[in-house]
């Protein structure tokens, strides 16, 4: 064999190694593709009063992730507090460092409200599960919730105390973007009834002293009292206050209401409390919840992991980055865990509300 002759034989086993090479890169990258690790980031409050919600919403969002099997996503928690100012941290974060694809919180409106803009800069689809204020319905282009708006839900309110014949109504509210919404869709709506507002207070995030304002609203002779916040120590505070002072009138209390703390502190005094409620999810969702997480869904579970299965759903679909999500995400409709979910063209969704009672030491549908 000549040298020329050898010389070719080592070009042409050059090219066949080169050909297999770039076989085994070509398959390595699309297994690489296949099982890419996407960042889903969850910000919700994990410590300080407002730590129930972010604690049952972590579970349901877990939940979610393991139910659909979605082993490529890594989810990335941020403690945001139920704050503007540790949300507008944490998003930052969230997208900047973590390069989250998306993200399911916050909780508090008033900590979403701030947080909402980055998303949108930063063109990163932000889910809420319970951040309820109307204000949020102008949001962005990149924000979502699975909790319908105050405007449906203080209109819920409002017909509800209507209907059970109370035609004066006094307002008692946490000072921050739920309670101010709220307060304002039922000043507008109970008087359309036929009805009267005679009191409206606000008090301090977080205050345990509401003495003043009940008794503003004592005076003022209601039918009925409607308790609008987020603070579970308010609450407690609140529905003592008004035995205390002697109020007996029909109370209604928001969504929170609805919680292991209201019977394990209030107690006696919850006694004939009502509360509106979003749906606390499917008997399939509790079931399930309570096998894998050993616990009762808590506060706004089911919209928690409704929040996450429409990011999962994108992701199956073959969305990995903010935008590919956002997309599938315009017009999505499916059954989740607290019902239909369907998001419209400003990315909220129509919900049902229900009504429980506090009646001898349990929540019982009314």
């Amino acid at each position: 064999m000549t040298k020329s002759d050898r010389n070719k034989v080592w070009i042409g086993i050059l090219v066949v190694l080169l050909v297999i090479v770039g076989a085994v890169l070509l398959f390595m990258d699309d297994t690489t593709t296949g099982s890419e690790t996407i960042k889903v980031g969850f910000m919700a409050p994990l410590s300080g009063e407002a730590a129930t919600y972010g604690e049952s919403a972590l579970n349901a969002v877990k939940l979610a992730k393991k139910e659909m099997g979605l082993d490529n996503v890594e989810i990335v928690t941020e403690d945001s507090k139920c704050d503007g100012a540790a949300a507008v941290i944490s998003i930052r974060k969230l997208t900047s460092i973590d390069k989250v694809s998306a993200i399911v919180g916050e909780m508090c409106s008033g900590a979403t409200i701030p947080a909402a803009p980055i998303a949108n800069e930063k063109q990163t689809p932000m889910l809420s599960p319970s951040s309820t204020s109307a204000d949020l319905t102008t949001a962005g282009d990149y924000f979502f919730r699975t909790v319908p708006s105050d405007a449906l839900q203080g209109k819920f309110g409002a017909e509800y105390v209507f209907g059970k014949g109370k035609k004066k109504i006094a307002i008692l509210y946490g000072n921050e973007e739920y309670g101010v919404g709220f307060n304002k869709v039922l000043k507008e709506e109970f008087p359309k009834l036929g009805g009267e507002i005679v009191a409206s207070e606000a008090f301090e995030s977080s205050s345990v002293d509401l003495r003043t304002q009940i008794t503003k609203i004592k005076d003022a002779d209601p039918e009925a009292i409607y308790i609008i916040t987020n603070s579970m120590d308010s609450m407690v505070a609140s529905l003592q206050q008004i035995k205390e002072l002697g109020l007996d009138v029909l109370v209604v209390g928001s969504e929170g209401f609805k919680s292991d703390e209201i019977i394990g502190k209030a107690r006696a005094a919850a006694e004939g409390l009502r509360v509106t409620s979003v749906s606390v999810g499917t008997a399939e969702f509790r079931a399930k919840h309570k096998l894998e997480m050993g616990v009762e869904p808590g506060p706004f579970a089911a919209q928690a992991y409704d929040a996450f299965k429409a990011i999962g759903l994108a992701i199956e679909q073959g969305a990995t980055t903010g935008p590919e999500i956002q997309e599938k995400l315009v017009g999505m409709e499916f059954e989740g865990a607290s019902g239909t979910i369907k998001f419209d063209e400003n990315g909220d969704v129509f919900g049902n509300y229900i009504v429980y009672v506090f009646k001898d030491g349990e929540f019982v549908l009314e």
